[in-house]
């Protein structure tokens, strides 16, 4: 999943870099950096929170209902961001900040402590199924909302 990060935050990069020169490239860019981030939310929340609470105590529940509400912020300024390049808007910088600040943030989180988690021994064989179907989320086609 970190690697996941690292695509989008290059898909990110590219857009952004790419809005004040050609909109109809970066409107593209920004719309693949949509479904790919709406893939890796949708491959946290349904395979691995699950799988991180069941293992967990109530301090992992915590961190995860964290991390939803984080989603939930997302979803909310990616959506804010994405009307606007639909709609042409050339003032885009108010929700570029708003997502960055927080995606970037709950980023340093999960790869602080929850994909971590992921590596230890004891649940290996369980993390080779995880990452199977973390897989199949992250390359299923993505219908945009």
């Amino acid at each position: 999943m970190e690697a996941d990060h690292g695509r989008l935050d290059d898909l990110w990069e590219q857009a952004t870099r790419t809005w004040p020169q050609n909109r109809a490239g970066a409107k593209v860019l920004f719309l693949s950096f949509r479904d790919g981030l709406l893939r890796h939310i949708q491959a946290e929340e349904e395979v691995m929170f699950p799988l991180f609470e069941a293992h967990g105590d109530a301090a992992a529940r915590r961190f995860t209902n964290l991390l939803r509400e984080e989603h939930d912020q997302i979803r909310s300024a990616l959506n804010a961001l994405v009307k606007k390049i639909e709609a042409g808007s050339g003032d885009v910088e108010l929700e570029e900040a708003v997502l960055r600040d927080v995606l970037w943030s709950h980023n340093a989180r999960e790869e602080g402590l929850l994909y971590p988690s992921f590596n230890d021994a004891p649940a290996v064989a369980e993390n080779l199924v995880l990452y199977d179907r973390v897989l199949a989320v992250l390359s299923a086609e993505h219908a945009p909302p």
